[in-house]
């Protein structure tokens, strides 16, 4: 029984292979026995599929320029290109990611292409269509992003599209972390050629999402619907609780309100750990000139042949 509760909260796309603490506390909040966390520990640092692709990287230079967290969901958000990476079956050799910066849910798309009118029609349909329209949109300068294809579409649209000074790759860690979480994880599951990455992409977006975050101390999912999510493998609820629409909508106006206070004050407190250590050893980088480069991030999809 265990077994096949590690196996499902760890190895399973929609698990997407996490490292001990998010297993630990999506298991934790559905399941108990004496041990646990050992246990969960003893198993995932033993995974050879995690051994095998989550290798250390090389970071990148430069010292990291944090952004002041928003206030509220929808308030801030980051969109960036990955890529390119190994050509899928389908086509696709880019990822598309926006990022809440308040609840760290992550909306990611593969794409064939990097191009300004992929970039404004995943914005409208991906974005603004699912989940209203940001008031503020922070890019680098791109000249997918800096195109007048993309600025029209988003004036049009009411956001709010504001980009960094300078063409910065360590302007924030967010982009960074959740590059590092999700090459990991795709590199778990894609077959010998990474062909089919852009199938799991979605898998691995949700695992992100109903994973709790070491920054904010709270699952992505949760901060953006107000509940948890209800997972494929989780025990059937014993109970049913019913309330009032009046009821329930006093709860959840509580809870996030709570919650985001929480979050953002968890969130500038890690800004400050994670940037002392990240800016170890590391001198600042002169300015780029706006538009150099394609991507403001890549994703290395490592061979199952590693030894």
């Amino acid at each position: 029984m265990i077994d096949q509760l590690l196996h499902a909260y760890h190895d399973s796309p929609t698990s997407g292979h996490l490292g001990v603490n998010k297993t630990w506390h999506k298991i934790r909040d559905r399941y108990f026995w004496p041990g646990m966390y050992n246990k969960i520990k003893e198993y995932v640092l033993s995974c050879t599929k995690c051994q095998q692709f989550k290798i250390a990287r090389a970071k990148p230079t430069g010292k990291l320029q944090p952004v002041e967290p928003p206030t509220g969901i929808l308030d801030l958000m980051g969109l960036d290109f990955i890529g390119p990476v190994p050509q899928s079956s389908s086509g696709n050799k880019y990822i598309l990611v926006c990022t809440d910066y308040l609840s760290r849910y992550a909306i990611t798309e593969a794409t064939a292409n990097c191009t300004a009118e992929t970039a404004a029609k995943f914005l409208v349909e991906k974005v603004i269509l699912q989940y209203g329209v940001p008031r503020q949109l922070l890019t680098d300068r791109g000249t997918h992003f800096m195109s007048n294809v993309f600025k029209a579409i988003a004036s049009r649209c009411g956001v709010n599209h504001t980009t960094t000074t300078t063409y910065h790759p360590q302007c924030n860690g967010l982009t960074e972390r959740f590059n590092a979480t999700l090459a990991g994880s795709l590199g778990t599951y894609v077959n010998q050629q990474q062909s089919d990455w852009d199938e799991y992409l979605p898998h691995v977006t949700f695992a992100y999402n109903t994973s709790k975050q070491s920054t904010t101390q709270m699952e992505p999912f949760k901060l953006m619907y107000g509940r948890e999510a209800l997972l494929p493998f989780d025990p059937p609820s014993s109970t049913t609780q019913l309330s009032t629409a009046n009821d329930y909508y006093a709860q959840l106006t509580k809870f996030l309100k709570q919650a985001k206070s929480t979050v953002r004050d968890n969130i500038k407190q890690q800004q400050n750990v994670y940037k002392r250590t990240y800016d170890t050893g590391r001198q600042d980088l002169p300015p780029l000139k706006p538009g150099h480069g394609t991507t403001n991030g890549s994703i290395e999809l490592p061979s199952e042949t590693r030894t």
